[in-house]
């Protein structure tokens, strides 16, 4: 079983697998992103599993990230709890679905390239966008929201509650099938889409992470997905790395996010499109 495994874990493997957890999960929690986007490729290229097993073993640790930013963020007032419990009534089915896709869709290089060019033009508007950080509009139609944080900064927006769940579909599947975690596609969308202020959209994105990776780790886990020797102790690190980047949030401007989340965007645009000529 897996906790044997761990009992032979060499305690230099499972220190530097902790390191790689603990640096993801400060920039995964810091954009709202969980770090599957970083997890998946390391797990390929440093440990070499396939790349179903990467993606299952991505979205477990992506889990434990994302629950422990959740519970720094739900502290800070900063995550739209009714809205992100909304938005998972689809992201969740869409998580079932991605882990279940058949091989031909995983392996389509059109599909593939077509996201990857999606994810690029996406990035660009985010690092060639003024600097000013994006205004709301109060009378824009939709769900009125008014949030106030910890530290007494007020939120207000509309959030369009039938786009939401589409895009939340669509984020939940995206993230099954490629171990990504899906927040760094439900940020942006979250943002330009949804109206979401920078702030609420990566800490919202974070809560509504824990109900997708559980499901999509549990799914993943029938299919034998998940290698636990390296999850364990990857989680372990972002525990404490996701604490630290959601600490590092009340510091950081929602435009030096946006720039941020642009190169986690680029990162998984890039990977997409080495993998289609693979």
């Amino acid at each position: 079983m897996w906790w044997k495994v761990l009992a032979y874990m060499s305690a230099v493997e499972a220190f530097t697998l902790s390191i790689l957890g603990f640096g993801i999960g400060i920039f995964g929690t810091l954009i709202g992103a969980g770090g599957g986007f970083l997890a998946v490729p390391l797990l390929i290229l440093l440990y070499h599993v396939d790349s179903n097993v990467a993606a299952g073993t991505s979205l477990l640790f992506v889990f434990f990230n994302a629950l422990s930013g959740s519970i720094a963020y739900l502290r800070q007032k900063k995550v739209d709890v009714k809205i992100g419990l909304i938005l998972t009534l689809m992201t969740v089915p869409g998580s079932l679905a991605g882990a279940y896709i058949t091989t031909y869709y995983l392996e389509s290089f059109t599909f593939k390239i077509l996201f990857s060019l999606i994810l690029l033009s996406v990035s660009l508007h985010l690092l060639l966008r003024p600097v000013e950080e994006q205004k709301r509009d109060p009378n824009k139609k939709g769900y009125h929201r008014v949030l106030v944080d910890s530290r007494g900064n007020t939120y207000e927006y509309n959030v369009s509650l039938p786009v939401g769940l589409i895009v939340s579909f669509g984020v939940g599947f995206i993230s099954s099938v490629f171990g990504i975690g899906g927040g760094v596609i439900h940020v942006p969308a979250m943002i330009f889409l949804l109206n979401f202020p920078v702030h609420i959209a990566t800490a919202t994105s974070h809560f509504i992470l824990c109900f997708s990776t559980l499901v999509g780790s549990i799914t993943h886990y029938t299919l034998g997905n998940i290698r636990f020797d390296l999850a364990i102790p990857m989680a372990a690190g972002a525990l404490v790395g996701a604490q630290l980047g959601a600490k590092l949030s009340l510091r950081t401007k929602g435009t030096i996010i946006e720039r941020l989340l642009s190169i986690g965007l680029i990162l998984v645009a890039v990977r997409l499109i080495i993998q289609a000529f693979e």
